[in-house]
């Protein structure tokens, strides 16, 4: 097994003090390279952990199981030296085991003078490999094999991914315009945009010099890679054997995605196909097990105020109707899951909510305005996934969304209790995949089996020549699976030096609060020394170099 460990650690260095025998020092060296290897961030998985300040929650008990119950503690002194502490705790103990004291947990995180960025692989012998994965977090989401995307992983091997070379002037333009907006030369907010350059030319960096890493997430099915992880700002100069990329992007789509799964032939269909034996087949067979899916009809149940409780065999699509977990709903219930899956995502499904919400309340019907709208379209992740009560009874987008779409609102609800958010995250994320990897880019691949095809979750990117092509059959493929109309709009790379004014001001709102030593530190997460001085000789090369071909050109 390879982990990936700071280079900037001594980790041999670090066991040779104890003075140990060759075999006691070769095992402590192999288990603090797993330790390392679990709170380890670089340019590419930094945004693990961000929400936390970079602490990586770890329980002792857990890791008891694989370093023993001595070399824990052994480990914890070794790296927590306060001569010179390779990591750090963030104080705050979480015992999710109720009175069981062997569960705590606490959050690690390397300390900034170790922090780099710049990792090294270590070999982890097969008898540590075998506890490792013996006692390794068993979600029960992660079992399901990943699917096959070869075809989609072949484009990386055979196609050469480069940049427009104005892709530098525009980093340029951008730092210049952030460092413009510094006041008293605060070094801490200079360490921050010398940072996000040197994050930037790393990303660069990788895929130029053919280092592009890949993988599908057993998870949630999708394919990450280093263009899904190239920032938005980096994508409108990103070439493909030489020609820019133009994106076929679903609108709305975690939305859509939601109404095709709200329809009872998801979980009825038992065919391979888009329902959730086939995406999803544990999920659906603890479903099948605890008899939340009932397979003996095609239809819902549902309770009706008129009628009292109402046994109703509802059509698949005719009515939208909604599987509903062997649970009553009431017949508004049902109307409001019928709106929802017919609502415009072919349009703008978030100014239609807006209006509607408008109406419902009797407001003077108006124009919804754009911060309105994009308001809304951020808060959208947490209508779908926020279990917390109190927010979703506070939030004022999340109680629009309730207002208009009520029986949707109750079916996430149901759906939160019954399995909770990460699995529905991982739901929506695998029919996603499902729709747009595994049948469409697919079957546009054996179609057309020499356009480009490089994706980035619900974006599609392929040259201008291919692009009239693939808009239609994504359109086409997903009424026909699922039944109801989608939207895609289509952008073409602008490759343009110069940054949009609102795309420096949204990046100087992260930097700007952190003005002092305290705040610097308390926010690091994601700030390595390697991007700072990866940043700090770009802007100085880069600048000489622009001046001296401006005096050549003179």
């Amino acid at each position: 097994m390879l982990v990936k460990v700071p280079a900037s650690i001594n980790v041999a260095g670090l066991v040779d003090a104890l003075k140990a025998s060759p075999t006691r020092a070769a095992n402590l060296k192999h288990k603090i390279y797993y330790f390392l290897s679990l709170i380890t961030y670089t340019n590419d998985n930094y945004r693990l952990n961000i929400n936390n300040s970079g602490y990586h929650k770890l329980c002792s008990s857990e890791l008891k199981k694989v370093l023993g119950s001595k070399d824990f503690y052994v480990i914890r002194d070794l790296l927590m030296n306060p001569a010179d502490p390779i990591i750090e705790t963030d104080n705050s103990w979480h015992n999710p085991n109720g009175g069981n004291s062997s569960g705590y947990c606490q959050g690690y995180r390397i300390t900034p003078k170790y922090n780099t960025g710049e990792v090294v692989f270590k070999t982890v012998p097969n008898k540590l490999s075998i506890l490792i994965v013996k006692h390794a977090d068993k979600d029960t989401s992660a079992n399901d094999a990943a699917p096959d995307y070869k075809f989609l992983l072949d484009q990386f091997e055979s196609n050469a991914l480069s940049f427009d070379p104005k892709v530098y002037e525009f980093i340029s333009n951008f730092s210049q315009q952030l460092l413009i907006r510094i006041q008293n030369n605060n070094p801490y907010q200079i360490k921050l945009v010398q940072n996000l350059v040197g994050r930037w030319i790393y990303y660069i960096e990788q895929i130029e010099e053919s280092k592009s890493w890949y993988k599908v997430s057993s998870k949630n099915h999708r394919l990450n890679s280093s263009i899904t992880n190239l920032p938005r700002l980096l994508r409108p100069f990103l070439l493909f054997n030489g020609k820019a990329l133009t994106c076929v992007d679903v609108t709305s789509s975690q939305p859509y995605i939601l109404s095709s799964i709200m329809q009872a032939k998801f979980y009825n269909e038992s065919t391979v196909g888009y329902n959730l034996k086939t995406i999803y087949p544990e999920l659906y067979n603890e479903l099948i097990k605890n008899d939340s899916i009932d397979t003996s009809n095609t239809g819902v149940i549902y309770y009706s105020s008129n009628t009292g409780y109402t046994s109703s065999f509802i059509s698949n699509l005719s009515n939208s109707s909604s599987f509903m977990w062997c649970n009553f709903f009431t017949a508004p219930d049902i109307d409001s899951i019928t709106n929802y899956t017919q609502a415009p995502f072919y349009l703008d499904f978030y100014t239609d909510l807006l209006n509607r919400y408008y109406t419902y309340n009797n407001i003077p019907k108006r124009v919804a305005k754009k911060d309105d709208r994009e308001k809304l379209k951020g808060t959208m992740m947490y209508v779908l996934f926020d279990e917390n009560k109190g927010h979703r009874n506070n939030n004022l987008q999340i109680q629009m969304f309730q207002t208009v779409y009520p029986g949707v609102e109750k079916w996430l609800n149901q759906i939160h209790s019954l399995i909770g958010k990460k699995r529905f995250s991982y739901l929506l994320q695998r029919a996603e995949s499902y729709l747009l990897l595994n049948v469409i880019c697919r079957e546009f691949n054996e179609l057309h089996p020499t356009a480009p095809l490089i994706t980035i979750h619900d974006g599609l990117f392929t040259t201008k020549d291919y692009v009239r092509n693939l808009n239609g059959f994504v359109l086409r493929r997903l009424r026909e699976i699922t039944g109801i109309i989608a939207g895609c709009k289509t952008k073409a790379s602008q490759i343009d030096p110069n940054p949009q004014i609102q795309d420096v001001e949204n990046e100087w709102a992260k930097i700007e609060p952190i003005n002092t030593e305290e705040k610097y530190l308390k926010n690091i997460k994601g700030v390595f020394s390697s991007n700072i001085n990866r940043g700090s000789e770009f802007l100085e090369n880069f600048g000489r170099n622009f001046l001296n071909g401006i005096d050549d050109q003179i």
